[in-house]
């Protein structure tokens, strides 16, 4: 990744929602040192409850897929239902086939398999960014 693209990183503010605490704080830490804000949730309710309060202020979201109360991909959905159109990306342990395929209906931008790669979450938004999608989920 060159310095242009960590620079187009530098102005987004992340919805990053993870139940894991290790992993939330990890991976937060690194998250806030390439991202202009984050706003941090530990689970679906908490992440869209937090977007609701911050839609104006968050261009991207990263979440996890399996949490407590609610998973990602309804949080997603529900996000969706009040009529926004933001980018999201799941990460997940589980590959499963059917999440694969409900991530893909409800248009999620990219499904990323834990452990993460840094690397690849940075380029996945910094391919958002670039409008080089050339298709929405690796199966």
């Amino acid at each position: 990744m060159n310095q242009k693209d960590i620079l187009k990183l530098k102005t987004l503010n992340i919805l990053y929602v993870e139940d894991d605490k290790e992993i939330q704080e990890n991976f937060g830490k690194i998250l806030k040192k390439v991202f202009a804000s984050i706003i941090v949730a530990s689970n679906g309710q908490e992440g869209l409850d937090l977007f609701k309060e911050n839609k104006d202020n968050i261009d991207f979201i990263i979440s996890d897929i399996k949490m407590p109360i609610m998973d990602g991909l309804e949080m997603f959905q529900q996000i969706k239902n009040l009529g926004e159109n933001i980018p999201c990306i799941i990460t997940t342990a589980h590959g499963e086939y059917d999440y694969f395929m409900q991530a893909n209906e409800i248009g999620v931008y990219r499904y990323i398999q834990k452990p993460l790669d840094i690397n690849e979450l940075f380029e996945a938004v910094n391919d958002y960014l670039d409008g080089r999608e050339v298709k929405k989920i690796d199966l």
